[in-house]
């Protein structure tokens, strides 16, 4: 049984190896939203900083580093408390199927980083093996949409 860790970053001593990573999702899994590749190291100094903003989580099999998750928490009123976003999740080609996904949640469902009441993330279309772990976890589709938008693009409303 291979030995699986979760450890949150507190320093940018693997911040080479977690960039390489997120150009490997990158590269793997297309993002609707085009990512600033530029931004991801300023993105990792922010949130190594700035843990009560978020928190990237290392996944290490045998001690060997082989994926990532970006958690993210925001007040969720429906919840009641804070719900925690996993914004980005990435498990490294040669490191997939021993479990990390499914160790990853349950090591989520015992640390309740944030005091966290409720996960959330979202899952490309057409990534049929990764929906089928999330729903095998359970997590369900959601009625609504999320729709976004960046602060300072034009908006078709004048004024706005």
């Amino acid at each position: 049984m291979t030995k699986i860790e979760f450890t949150v970053m507190t320093d940018l001593q693997r911040a080479e190896d977690l960039l390489s990573m997120m150009r490997a999702l990158y590269a793997e899994d297309e993002a609707a939203t085009p990512a600033g590749q530029s931004r991801f190291a300023v993105n990792i100094e922010f949130l190594v900083s700035h843990p009560s903003g978020g928190r990237i989580v290392l996944f290490h099999a045998e001690g060997s580093l082989c994926g990532y998750a970006l958690v993210v928490p925001y007040w969720s009123n429906e919840f009641g408390g804070p719900l925690l976003f996993i914004d980005k999740m990435f498990v490294v080609p040669e490191a997939r199927n021993p479990g990390i996904g499914q160790g990853f949640f349950r090591d989520l469902d015992e640390t309740r980083p944030f005091e966290a009441v409720a996960l959330a993330l979202g899952v490309i279309p057409g990534h049929h093996r990764a929906r089928r772990l999330y729903e095998s976890l359970g997590f369900r589709p959601r009625r609504n949409s999320t729709l976004t938008r960046r602060l300072g693009e034009r908006s078709p409303i004048k004024g706005v």
